[in-house]
């Protein structure tokens, strides 16, 4: 079972007033218009949450298996439940059921305050949650942005997670304080009808205690994270701009002398064996060859043999259908001669004369997509006739 201020579906007590002595309501009344003034005027934590909201819709993909990034949603899911929670509605209901004057010795029940004790603890937990989460994702981008990984990326989120937590930190102490001024005009309330609270459950008395604000700088600090602690005071002597500068310069200068990690010069021996070198006669051997004329090696060159080619090929010079294309070589002498068929008179030989040139282009280029080098014959053969009957004889 869920604590109530963990539960969401926790309903408001009915707003009634009970008999009430010795109590000044003008003290509860100024708790209650400190809470909505400053609730009221958090606009820029709405801006900012609704950034979050974008950033997260357009890097989704690209930062998915970060880690920093996981942590970087669950800022923004604490933000959310934080816009949902009616917290200023239901302080309103409470200050409205406020005598007007201390005349009265009727004053809301002590169920009402409960509740809003309640959404306070709810209302402090959240921004907890998001000082902690934002603390942990800031570790991670703020690495990435020392080792200059995606640099430029890593800098919005950060600093959108430092103005987010700078704000969710200031409203954790309000929240606090809150909730200990209201806390002591709990028990000079009197009960009327249920009790809204669980039987073995108490609220407790200091909510600094129970968020446990002291540890607040260590909470979520990983075990793996370095803790360097800098005496800027030992470092600044001067109080001029000009000798500040040139005393951070001088640190940042002593600290990259410190962890410059110096390679010991290494060499690799090898045994030392007896080199023998051999000198080898030149010989010369240079055949000139023997002198003919032009005429007789323009004959030897004619008796040669022909070239070995694809017999692909050559049934496609033989035979020009588009049946006998079965791999790239005869696809491009297809094609190739198709071409010198279209431009010059032979359109007997031509397959493709009753398409036009835009027609052509299209049919040749589709033609050329195919790789055909990593297909076997059979497919080759079956994409090129489905080519052939979409692009050249649906327009006979």
């Amino acid at each position: 079972m869920f604590e109530p201020w963990n539960n969401r579906s926790v309903l408001q007590p009915p707003i009634n007033t009970a008999a009430c002595k010795n109590f000044e309501f003008k003290i509860l009344k100024n708790i209650c218009n400190t809470i909505i003034h400053v609730l009221s005027k958090q606009s820029p934590l709405h801006k900012e949450s609704s950034i979050f909201s974008r950033f997260l819709y357009k890097f989704d993909k690209k930062f998915r298996n970060d880690i920093g990034y996981r942590y970087f949603k669950k800022v923004n899911v604490a933000l959310r439940s934080y816009l949902r929670l009616p917290l200023i509605k239901d302080v309103h209901s409470f200050m409205d059921a406020l005598p007007i004057t201390n005349e009265t010795t009727l004053a809301p029940t002590k169920q009402m305050l409960e509740y809003v004790l309640i959404r306070l603890m709810t209302f402090c937990k959240l921004m907890y949650r998001v000082t902690l989460c934002s603390k942990q994702a800031a570790v991670f981008y703020l690495n990435r942005i020392k080792r200059g990984e995606s640099h430029w990326m890593c800098l919005m989120p950060f600093a959108l997670l430092s103005r987010v937590w700078s704000m969710a930190f200031v409203l954790l102490q309000h929240s606090c304080n809150w909730y200990n001024q209201l806390y002591p005009t709990l028990n000079k309330l009197e009960y009327k009808g249920l009790k809204f609270l669980p039987d073995q459950y108490s609220l407790p008395s200091n909510l600094e205690d129970w968020i446990d604000m002291k540890y607040l700088n260590n909470a979520g600090r990983f075990q793996w994270s370095q803790k360097f602690i800098t005496n800027f005071d030992s470092i600044v002597d001067e109080d001029d701009e000009e000798g500040l500068y040139e005393n951070i310069l001088k640190f940042v200068d002593n600290i990259n002398k410190k962890t410059k990690d110096v390679e010991p010069d290494t060499q690799l021996l090898l045994p030392k064996q007896d080199v023998y070198t051999k000198i080898v006669p030149k010989q010369n051997n240079n055949d000139q060859g023997e002198a003919i004329s032009r005429e007789s090696f323009k004959s030897f060159m004619a008796n040669l043999p022909p070239a070995l080619t694809n017999p692909s090929v050559n049934i496609v010079r033989q035979d020009h259908c588009i049946k006998n294309v079965c791999d790239q070589d005869s696809l491009n002498e297809f094609i190739e001669n198709e071409e010198t068929y279209r431009n010059t008179s032979h359109e007997d030989k031509s397959l493709t004369n009753h398409l036009t040139f835009m027609q052509w282009q299209a049919l040749k280029n589709s033609l050329l997509k195919l790789n055909c080098s990593f297909m076997n014959k059979n497919k080759v053969e079956m994409k090129v006739q489905i080519i052939w009957k979409e692009k050249c004889l649906e327009y006979m």
